[in-house]
Formats: structure tokens, C-alpha cells, sequence
């Protein structure tokens, strides 16, 4: 089973839309999904795969986009699992 790092960008809509936040979590699944397919998150979200790629290291990563959340669905990602870290406004 590949291992890999799903990431989406966490949107504010108050903040024009401003990045606020990026959520990551690393999993293993039987195989790698692919652009434009669609994802569950896991808190009533679903979203599509905006695009699959590859770090520096050969590490497969899935990115989702960016991503308009309240703070409850944060919050439910966060007990889900999803590592977030604060991105400088820019």
C-alpha cells in the first residue's frame, strides 16, 4: 500500500480570500487517487483532487486545493487526524 501526504489550503472567506491555514495528513491507502477525482475528508466535505505530484524525495503528495471551512469542520478534521499549521498572511 502506498504511503502518501494529502494537503489542502484552509480559505477565509472575511480575509478576501486570505490562506489562513494548511491541514496535512499523511496516509495509506491501497492506491494513489488521481486528479480530479473526488475525496471525502471525513466531516461532510467532500472535494475534488486538484492535483498529484511528487516531493523533492520521491514522496508521493495529493493536493486538494483551497478550501472554504467553518470552525467546526476544522475542528472535526484536527480530531480526525489532520496536522494544520498556521500560514502567514500574506
Amino acid at each position: 500500500m502506498p504511503t502518501f501526504d494529502i494537503s489542502l489550503m484552509r480559505v477565509d472567506r472575511d480575509q478576501d480570500p486570505t490562506i489562513v491555514e494548511g491541514f496535512f495528513r499523511t496516509v495509506e491507502w491501497p492506491a494513489l487517487p488521481c486528479e480530479g477525482e473526488g475525496l471525502d475528508l471525513g466531516n461532510d466535505c467532500p472535494v475534488t483532487i486538484e492535483s498529484v505530484g511528487y516531493n523533492f524525495d520521491g514522496h508521493p503528495t495529493v493536493f486538494v486545493g483551497r478550501v472554504v471551512l467553518d470552525d467546526l469542520q476544522a475542528a472535526q478534521l484536527r480530531k480526525l487526524g489532520w496536522r494544520v499549521e498556521p500560514l502567514p498572511l500574506s
